[in-house]
């Protein structure tokens, strides 16, 4: 019964090219990295590809509230967006691309539903759920410190409250524990994969050097998978930098797809 916002970037002529679709990161990381997004889509565009940029329930134009997601959601909403990237484009494959979370949940989806994406673009994927999740509650803390000059709740103990059904505050939106509690168990390199396509998987750093977490992620999709690095700021976070193009990154992924 949810409705999701999505917006369609067609080829200006009829073109043999793919089909993508885009799964965007979680929380503040959505609205820094925006523009990236529309930029790369348009790209894609206009080289003769239909990309679908959407966005998960809960989150942006899309019904619903962020307290109501799981990863379980996210990765539903995913393979909604892949089925109407397929209607819409003719075309009988996908190419899935997500950056940080987004990212995560993509490398999910391909690994369930492998028969419908051909070829996974993993920017700066979250590996390790349970600490993307901690770091997220220390945006709480740092909210503790700057409101009442001391840290009230602990990580602890938000994620107490959490499994008690309450909502924590991170930067700005309810977490809930669905969320918080199926995110936490995601070890993204722990398992070989099922998905047997192309993957790619770009490490984003303004001084890149090899992450080890990454190599073992790629290590999992064995030789059909790619290492690559990016020299990129992180513009995930607010950074003095507008990012409207990551011009290395694009790159990086153009020439890959190619």
């Amino acid at each position: 019964g949810r409705r999701l916002f999505g917006v369609l970037h067609q080829p200006a002529v009829a073109a043999s090219g793919q089909t993508f679709v885009f799964c965007h990161p979680l929380t503040e990381e959505k609205l820094w990295t925006h523009r990236v997004f529309v930029a790369f889509a348009r790209e894609l565009a206009g080289a003769g590809h239909t990309v679908l940029r959407f966005d998960y329930r809960g989150n942006g134009d899309s019904d619903g509230e962020f307290s109501e997601i799981s990863l379980e959601t996210l990765c539903a909403d995913v393979r909604a967006a892949i089925a109407e990237a397929l209607k819409r484009s003719g075309r009988q494959h996908v190419t899935l691309v997500g950056l940080r979370a987004g990212a995560t949940v993509a490398a999910l989806v391909a690994d369930n539903a492998h028969q419908l994406v051909d070829r996974l673009v993993l920017w700066a994927p979250v590996v390790d759920g349970s600490r993307y999740m901690q770091d997220l509650l220390r945006m709480n803390l740092t909210t503790q410190i700057a409101a009442h000059k001391e840290i009230q709740h602990d990580r602890e103990a938000l994620a107490g409250q959490m499994q008690q059904g309450q909502t924590v505050n991170v930067d700005g939106y309810e977490m809930a524990w669905p969320l918080f509690s199926q995110f936490s168990a995601v070890r993204l390199a722990d398992a070989s994969k099922q998905f047997a396509g192309r993957c790619l998987v770009v490490q984003v750093d303004r001084r890149p050097r090899p992450d080890a977490e990454l190599q073992k992620l790629v290590g999992t999709y064995g030789e059909r998978a790619v290492f690559a690095l990016a020299e990129e700021e992180l513009f995930w976070k607010e950074i003095p930098r507008f990012y409207e193009r990551a011009m290395n990154l694009f790159r990086i992924t153009q020439e890959w797809l190619g």
